[in-house]
């Protein structure tokens, strides 16, 4: 009896490998999965449904212009992003956090949950975020974190750093740090914003600050081990 419980648990170790191998297979190489591309050379977009050139070819500009002045550059050859419109493709590549529009992993490969290409915006479970996000900004925004990721920026970097810098990349009309703390105002959240974005207004108010208000590089910034209360207590002593 025991040996057969013993053989029991060896084969379902051995299944729960299986999956976490092909799942980390599918997420370093999902092109078969992917039918239709559209690419510039440097950025790559693949779908599992048809990309209209139109719309295609006008997401890689602009993404590439928003990634183009990122004060981190993009030092990779290629850059990959995947387009999940199928709902079973959607449920595999985001089965760790389904409820995001956008994921990176660290192997090169960035998801999106849905898109439009024709009209230039991202699809989640239906919902159509507005402006400011775009297709192109979230396109940026996943990109933008794998792009940390090439230059070694990981692990233990506090979230306000690593999510506020990205929304800080892909908004297209950035806005001054005076129009954004002025925007935000002093409530503890803006629910237009924030209750589908979580803290990305306020991450991106503090990278604004720390970046253009107190001249940190982006070493500094990604380097920083401030937690989002401590970059907010120096901003509130600098500013008021």
């Amino acid at each position: 009896m025991l040996r057969l419980a013993m053989r029991i648990m060896l084969w379902i170790g051995a299944a729960c490998a299986s999956v976490v191998l092909l799942f980390l297979a599918l997420i370093i190489w999902p092109d078969p999965l992917f039918a239709f591309s559209v690419s510039d050379g440097k950025i790559t977009v693949r779908s599992d449904q048809p990309i209209s050139a139109a719309g295609g070819n006008q997401l890689l500009q602009d993404c590439e212009m928003l990634l183009a002045r990122s004060p981190l550059k993009a030092e990779g050859r290629q850059y990959h992003l995947y387009v999940t419109n199928d709902a079973w493709r959607q449920h595999l590549f985001f089965a760790i956090n389904p409820q995001a529009h956008g994921l990176a992993y660290p192997f090169g490969s960035a998801f999106l949950s849905g898109a439009d290409f024709e009209a230039g915006r991202l699809i989640h479970n239906g919902y159509v975020p507005p402006p400011p996000r775009k297709l192109a900004y979230y396109c940026a925004h996943e990109l933008t974190h794998e792009i940390a990721m090439e230059h070694g920026f990981m692990l233990h970097v506090p979230t306000w750093v690593f999510e506020g810098f990205a929304d800080y990349v892909g908004i297209e009309n950035r806005q001054s740090f005076e129009d954004l703390r002025d925007a935000l105002g002093d409530r503890p959240a803006d629910i237009r914003m924030m209750v589908r974005y979580g803290g990305y207004p306020r991450y991106r108010l503090l990278v604004t600050y720390f970046l253009e208000k107190k001249g940190w590089s982006v070493d500094q910034l990604f380097r920083s081990r401030l937690s989002e209360d401590e970059a907010n207590a120096v901003m509130r002593a600098d500013t008021g």
